[in-house]
């Protein structure tokens, strides 16, 4: 049987809600984002995949009720076949109603982030919580994105499929869209350099 193609989250996280659950976004920021499955089939080919999302100097203190606030994303990725890629950092720009991410180019005189990506929360851990999922969803020139990103990349797997399942009952998400990233067993936090500074 066919695989039911990759469709739009039936139920998403509103702005009223992500921000409150984030505490205005400063519990997605001064953390390491370890990614564990894409809908994405070229990050399945990954063994390695995280972000570190920080806030920029002086930004962490303004008022989104009364403007944007900017971010950043440093993301590294290693492929099963030892290929490294360190990217340039991606500047990212919060408001009540959007948070976007804007993909560096390494133009090599220059970087430039030209576009700025629409991302919509459809799920986040609650607390901190090690134990669940965060769940973003975009599209880009009508192909529809999925990224599951987890605080503790050592996840069980009896977490990762009550996750899945919580995400198929409530969102309309299936498991089988995704493609997992090749995380090996007991991963050591910190040891392809990322900050060791998530919540224990």
């Amino acid at each position: 049987m066919a695989s039911k193609p990759i469709a739009k989250p039936t139920k998403v996280l509103n702005w009223e809600d992500f921000y409150k659950k984030t505490d205005n976004a400063n519990k997605l920021m001064d953390r390491v984002w370890y990614c564990i499955a894409c809908t994405e089939k070229d990050v399945g080919d990954q063994k390695i995949f995280w972000e570190h999302w920080y806030w920029k100097e002086g930004e962490e203190s303004k008022d989104l009720t009364k403007g944007s606030k900017a971010a950043s994303n440093h993301t590294l990725t290693i492929s099963a076949e030892g290929k490294e890629i360190d990217y340039p950092i991606w500047p990212l720009s919060f408001t009540t109603k959007s948070m976007k991410m804007y993909p560096a180019i390494d133009l090599k005189c220059l970087v430039i982030a030209p576009i700025g990506l629409s991302m919509q929360p459809v799920a986040f851990p609650t607390d901190d919580s090690r134990v669940e999922f965060r769940v973003d969803f975009c599209e880009v020139m009508g192909k529809k994105m999925y990224f599951v990103f987890v605080l503790d990349p050592n996840m069980s797997e009896e977490d990762k499929t009550r996750n899945f399942d919580i995400l198929e009952k409530e969102n309309g998400v299936l498991r089988e869209w995704f493609h997992d990233v090749q995380w090996e067993a007991n991963y050591e936090i910190g040891s392809t350099g990322e900050p060791d500074i998530n919540p224990k």
